[in-house]
């Protein structure tokens, strides 16, 4: 995306979330500073190391995709038994399973349109 890839843009005022530390390595502290100089450039606002120990709770799950509004939903993160739960969250939320939320396994991919 930052690099203009997909059909989708970023614009001005966006929020993009690193939720983790780079690893510690020096290919990949080069392509972060990358990815964020041209993040920078088309004024998305960036937030980093935003992880913290342990997992959110199922309301901050809500206030999050409440905040973010995102028009998918990939579950991640976890076996088949939470990527499901997850799955039924959104559903809750009003995204479809199959259409608005993805339930995937460990390298399938999803084209969105």
């Amino acid at each position: 995306m930052a690099l203009g890839d997909t059909p989708y843009q970023l614009e001005k005022g966006d929020k993009v979330i690193f939720s983790a530390n780079v690893i510690p390595n020096p290919l990949n502290f080069g392509q972060r500073y990358m990815i964020e100089a041209r993040l920078g450039l088309s004024g998305v606002r960036i937030f980093e190391d935003l992880h913290v120990s342990g997992h959110a709770y199922r309301e901050d799950h809500y206030e999050m995709i409440h905040l973010l509004n995102p028009q998918h939903i990939i579950p991640a993160h976890g076996n088949m038994k939470m990527t499901a739960a997850y799955t039924q969250f959104a559903g809750e939320l009003g995204y479809t399973a199959s259409s608005t939320v993805h339930t995937m396994g460990n390298g399938q991919r999803l084209t969105l349109n």
